[in-house]
């Protein structure tokens, strides 16, 4: 299971990055869900889920009670506040309150435009005070692209890289924009799809200064690298 394999604890979890947080999320909620109650939320924005019950909190009404109902019902369950169109916003209710009325809080905490690589500016990510692990979500098909196409926010890349935004990613890009802002616990390397991007991710894994799990979330299958 790989939320064994990232050691997800009971309380809050973030996750930041690009390339499959949301799947990732849905994933870990899956597997988790057999051992206690789930909630998926946002502290940035999040697509209402297509798989789980969704609660859209509000100022004027007894959200956590709403929350506990939905949640005795469902056992997992995606919370937030009606933002824009399918998009939720973070909820009314406090990260801490939602962690005391269920087991395991999973927190997509960034936004990266459906991009496989994000740099972060000061404010970014927003991650809970009571947050017990950031895992950070990268993808193996940056690789080759243009900084420029690839990466969220890429002036703050090139500026903490001092490359150009012409410039081609690499395995050393990826792994040093992770490594210096070293802003997680685990790495996940996403869309592993086939044997040659497995290799790629564990070349890149060998260059980053943490645990990295080399993943195909899609297909539920994942490699833990031997950093």
């Amino acid at each position: 299971m790989i939320s064994k394999e990232l050691n997800i604890k009971k309380g809050i979890t973030s996750i930041i990055g690009g390339g499959g947080k949301t799947t990732l999320l849905h994933l870990l909620a899956f597997e988790l869900k057999s051992k206690g109650k789930v909630i998926i939320t946002t502290t940035t924005h999040i697509f209402k889920s297509d798989v789980f019950y969704n609660v859209l909190t509000d100022e004027n009404q007894d959200n956590t009670a709403l929350i506990k109902t939905a949640l005795d019902k469902y056992g997992c369950i995606c919370v937030g506040t009606a933002f824009e169109k399918e998009k939720l916003s973070a909820p009314t209710v406090s990260l801490e309150k939602l962690s005391e009325i269920c087991d395991y809080v999973l927190v997509e905490a960034d936004g990266s435009k459906h991009l496989p690589l994000k740099a972060h500016l000061e404010h970014e990510p927003v991650i809970d005070k009571n947050s017990t692990q950031t895992i950070l979500v990268c993808s193996v098909d940056a690789l080759g692209q243009k900084v420029k196409d690839a990466v969220h926010r890429y002036e703050k890349a090139c500026s903490l890289l001092s490359c150009k935004k012409g410039d081609v990613i690499t395995f050393d890009t990826v792994a040093n924009l992770i490594n210096i802002e070293n802003l997680h616990d685990v790495v996940v390397i996403n869309k592993c799809d086939d044997m040659k991007l497995q290799s790629k991710a564990f070349e890149i894994a060998k260059k980053i200064n943490s645990k990295c799990i080399i993943a195909s979330l899609i297909k539920g299958e994942w490699y833990v690298s031997s950093n």
